[in-house]
């Protein structure tokens, strides 16, 4: 009698990757059942059967791993491709989103458009919150951080506002450079340079105050 013959893929890439995303789904004792199975993903009746998932999936590219394209439906052909492990890693329920107009973005796309590394994107959603960061992103106004030596004269002279930059004073590190700036009104102030660029500061306290103060009552009539 002839032993059975079988796909002879029992040790490859493609294999582990089915057996692993088949147990997910099915087995309850599995770590990861209560994010899989427990939650409605499940299999398609096509791929219990190793055949039709390599069939259809093919060899997996190196440094690759399977991707459900829509993180609420399960594993078939028309929501799984093999895709690198940094997409997988954004296509993640867990993965933090932001909400910019129509679009969303995961955190990690978001921080590579503004051009900023982890450790500044970080620094300043600590310091002003996550909707100042949101906000100046999609007004184009957010302060650009890189490695390179910023002349800290460059600003001498020019105008951010009601404010008019007179001279450098000093670096502090973590704030950055501070100027003698001169508002509108006469007054003359110490303002740090990314706040002046950034356009967080545009004038000083009194003549926002009296801005402020200015403005007609919105309140409506009793």
């Amino acid at each position: 009698m002839t032993a059975k013959k079988t796909h002879g893929m029992s040790h490859s890439k493609e294999y582990r990757c089915w057996i692993a995303l088949k147990n997910r789904c099915t087995n309850p004792k599995n770590i990861q059942f209560c994010d899989y199975g427990a939650r409605g993903i499940t299999v398609s009746e096509e791929w219990m059967k190793f055949e039709n998932f390599f069939f259809d999936m093919g060899l997996c590219p190196k440094s690759y791993e399977i991707d459900r394209i829509d993180n609420n439906k399960g594993y078939s052909k028309e929501n799984c491709r093999w895709t690198t492990k940094k997409t997988n890693y954004r296509n993640r329920r867990s993965s933090t989103k932001h909400k910019i107009g129509s679009e969303e973005l995961v955190q990690q796309e978001l921080i590579e458009k503004i051009g900023w590394s982890k450790t500044q994107f970080r620094w300043f959603k600590k310091r002003y919150g996550i909707n100042w960061v949101l906000d100046g992103f999609k007004n184009g106004t957010l302060p650009i951080k890189t490695n390179k030596n910023i002349d800290k004269n460059d600003m001498i002279g020019k105008v951010y506002g009601k404010w008019t930059v007179l001279n450098f004073i000093y670096y502090i590190r973590g704030d950055g450079n501070r100027y003698l700036a001169r508002c509108a009104c006469g007054l003359e102030k110490e303002v740090m340079g990314y706040y002046l660029r950034s356009g967080k500061s545009t004038q000083c306290h009194s003549c926002a105050y009296k801005s402020q103060k200015n403005k007609p009552n919105q309140k409506k009539a009793i």
